[in-house]
């Protein structure tokens, strides 16, 4: 019944003819895409809401899940000091030893991010990649070596691990390598750099998973090239209603993003649609995002007391963000539009509000 629901709602909404077909701004395609991914958003947080648990977040740069303090695991730790204890012992003078295993190198670099101890653990990342004469270990060290100086804040280990990546002649293998560039560049607000990576990925069509298609779209909206950013978002929608490996946030980004998009684009009416959508999404801070951006495009129509009911329920929701605030200030603004518009006419100022 949900699936024939979906069918229904892309049809009555995205139809620009008397078919389920192209509209303004979206493909049939495109359109039950992107139904599919609120859907399952929609799913997956009624389920752990129901469950009662939190959202499932993974801590960058390692992605891996919030520690769990009921389970400190102490005697893995002994464990893993025992083992770098005795590693070192074999290795007196460091940069002039005798390990010759790849494989040990990399094992040691790891034990060492296990004990949050990310400078050794960069000296053994570096040692792994000059053992490495045969390239077999290129992605895992690159990989893990870029979330160590990240964890490390060492952004001049980041630099010379960056350029390795801007200049890699092939990309395919190194997503997550790719992920993990994004979320740096885009924290440290380096625009420039940023930009190098934006042209290096977009040149690389075979390093496209979902994950990097959204970083991807996501740094192109931070550039401010929301054109560009629109065409990764439409083609991210087009994989369907799974998680895609994003998390709730990231996915519900995707949903605004696309008719922020169109809006900004020009185009109104597609925007339009999608928020109609979002309007009735049961996640309610895309509801609420729906309705006030409807509420901003009803104020650009001088639809005054539609604009001035739509931000007055925003404003009396519940809390997610700053603009909320632009939605009660504009409440007030959008009624007092509506009374002078209303009045307006004996006035002579009924030209200004023509259709």
């Amino acid at each position: 019944m949900k699936l024939v629901v979906l069918v229904l709602a892309a049809c009555g909404l995205f139809a620009a003819g008397s078919a389920c077909g192209e509209t303004s701004g979206m493909s049939a395609a495109e359109a039950d895409g992107y139904l599919q991914w609120m859907h399952s958003l929609e799913e997956a947080v009624a389920a752990r809401e129901a469950a009662d648990l939190p959202e499932a977040n993974l801590l960058f740069p390692f992605d891996l899940p919030a520690w769990d303090l009921d389970n400190p695991r102490p005697y893995r730790h002994l464990s893993i000091s025992k083992a770098v204890s005795e590693l070192e012992a074999t290795w007196n003078n460091r940069g002039n030893g005798n390990l010759q295993s790849t494989l040990m190198a990399l094992a040691n670099a790891r034990n060492y991010v296990n004990l949050s101890e990310y400078d050794s653990a960069l000296v053994w990342y570096n040692l792994a990649a000059q053992i490495d004469s045969s390239g077999s270990f290129t992605h895992e060290i690159a990989r893990e070596g870029l979330a160590c100086a990240a964890s490390a804040d060492d952004s001049l280990a980041m630099a010379q691990l960056l350029t390795n990546t801007l200049g890699a002649s092939e990309l395919a293998g190194r997503q997550d390598e790719l992920v993990l560039a994004y979320r740096w560049l885009l924290t440290e607000q380096d625009s420039d750099t940023l930009a190098h990576l934006v042209q290096k990925t977009g040149s690389h069509p075979d390093a496209f998973n979902n994950r990097v298609r959204f970083w991807h779209a996501y740094a192109l909206n931070w550039l401010g090239r929301t054109a560009e950013s629109l065409v990764q978002l439409r083609e991210l929608v087009l994989s369907g209603g799974l998680s895609a490996g994003l998390t709730e946030g990231q996915r519900g980004w995707v949903l605004t993003a696309l008719p922020d998009g169109f809006f900004l684009g020009g185009d109104s009416r597609t925007a339009r649609e999608l928020y109609g959508v979002l309007k009735e999404c049961r996640v309610l801070k895309l509801r609420l995002w729906g309705q006030y951006q409807l509420a901003g495009l009803d104020f650009i129509a001088t639809r005054y007391l539609s604009a001035a009911n739509g931000f007055q329920q925003v404003c009396e929701g519940t809390r997610f963000g700053s603009w909320q605030d632009q939605a009660c200030a504009m409440a007030p603004i959008a009624q007092e539009l509506e009374r002078i518009k209303a009045g307006g006419e004996p006035y002579g100022l009924a030209n200004y509000y023509r259709p």
